[in-house]
């Protein structure tokens, strides 16, 4: 009995220390919209996604604890409810010793709530290139528009009647600061109001790969290891695998490999030179090379 006894307690403890639990809460915008004219509504919700069940959360605002609840309306917005919302999960658990399971706290949501006549309404989220952006110049009533301008980065893109503009294709070079000003008629007389500025951020669908090498010592030999950095951003769904190549003066080191990292054995010398890597993703028709990094290897004596 006192060795069933004694071998459930070092289980236990062996659970608790070789668990390695690193959940990372996450905050959604679920209604509404994340930059709005005060007055309006937003709903956020708290979600782990690795694990996403029988976690209860507390909401925090610029960092003071708000509520405990999965979501988080804020309705009637005011300005002074702008600012950095986030999340954490807590959940029972045998994986720790205290008998709880506690998250990373999310990555902060800005909330801007804007007193002001009018907003540019933009993705909340990164957009991919490729992806088609829509975006919305909104005034506080329903006026009469006889003109909108967008910008971006303060230069003017597009001047319309309709407060919307479809944006296909997305590349690089629709990132960056946009704003919107627009032109009304009421009761007889024209006037105009200027947007303050959303950031949007267009990621690349397969990221430039960066290439690191570093030198380790075994006995008196010295191992090269080269490491291909990338990511693949994709709101399909399915797996997408990467296929690496390493190069030496862009000259193959081997056939294609699923992992980022290839060593070369006792290396001398006469293997400084200028290494690169390739990362192909077939199934998205993607392909991206780094930028070529020199490696010098010193031998001592």
């Amino acid at each position: 009995m006192h060795l069933l006894l004694s071998f459930l307690v070092i289980s236990a403890l062996h659970r608790w220390t070789n668990a390695k639990i690193n959940r990372k809460a996450v905050v959604e915008v679920t209604e509404g919209r994340s930059h709005l004219l005060s007055g309006g509504s937003v709903r956020l919700t708290c979600d782990v996604p690795e694990d996403p069940y029988h976690w209860t959360f507390d909401w925090f605002f610029n960092g003071q604890k708000l509520a405990s609840s999965k979501s988080y309306a804020i309705r009637k917005a005011r300005v002074f409810q702008s600012g950095n919302y986030t999340c954490m999960g807590t959940k029972e658990s045998e994986l720790d010793q205290t008998g709880f399971l506690r998250t990373e706290i999310s990555a902060p949501l800005p909330v801007v709530i804007d007193g002001g006549f009018i907003i540019l309404e933009a993705p909340s989220k990164s957009m991919i290139m490729e992806e088609t952006m829509t975006l919305t110049c909104r005034l506080r009533e329903n006026y009469l528009v006889t003109e909108v301008i967008f910008y971006l980065n303060g230069t003017e893109m597009w001047r319309q009647q309709n407060n919307k503009v479809t944006v296909p294709n997305l590349n690089l070079d629709h990132g960056g600061e946009y704003s919107c000003r627009a032109m009304w008629e009421t009761r007889g007389f024209y006037r105009s109001a200027h947007s303050t500025g959303v950031s949007v951020t267009i990621l690349e669908i397969l990221t430039t790969p960066k290439l690191s090498a570093s030198i380790t010592s075994v006995g008196r030999d010295k191992d090269l290891k080269l490491t291909c950095t990338t990511k693949v951003n994709t709101r399909k769904t399915g797996s997408f695998p990467i296929h690496y190549y390493f190069l030496k003066n862009d000259n193959p080191l081997g056939p294609a490999t699923s992992k980022n990292i290839f060593t070369i054995r006792n290396v001398g010398r006469e293997d400084s030179n200028w290494y690169s890597c390739r990362a192909v993703v077939p199934k998205l028709n993607q392909e991206k090379w780094s930028t070529p990094e020199r490696v010098n290897i010193r031998m001592s004596g």
